[in-house]
């Protein structure tokens, strides 16, 4: 498939179970996608492992402001606890992009039910 029209996509938290599965689904449907990640190692491991699976090098692992810098479209996918701070550390890089975020506000130990915050939700806050 020809992705040179298609958009560049940064999934932020791109190393975890629902991160990793939507950017793997993506770069297979010929998206360019970024990997990012606090760790630029723990990015690259993930990359490399989706390229491996794909047969394709069309996926790449950067550190968190770099992909969502580099991306036309932004995916945060991280935990509650780590929401505030990964959008503080790309709040520029991400003015004028789309930002599709996925983050659900479970607190540990329940983890299995909503705490909603006073914002209302993870994306109002």
């Amino acid at each position: 498939m020809n992705n040179e029209h298609l958009p560049t996509l940064a999934v932020l938290g791109g190393t975890g179970n629902e991160g990793g599965g939507l950017a793997l689904r993506w770069a297979s449907a010929g998206y360019k996608v970024l990997i990012g990640s606090r760790s630029q190692e723990k990015a690259e491991h993930a990359a490399a492992e989706m390229n491996l699976l794909l047969g394709l090098e069309v996926v790449d692992g950067l550190p968190n402001a770099q992909a969502a810098e580099q991306a036309d479209i932004v995916v945060l996918s991280v935990p509650y606890a780590a929401h505030q701070p990964t959008l503080e550390n790309v709040r520029d890089q991400v003015q004028g992009k789309i930002l599709i975020d996925l983050t659900v506000p479970l607190r540990p130990p329940a983890i299995r039910t909503v705490t909603l915050p006073e914002g209302g939700s993870a994306a109002q806050e």
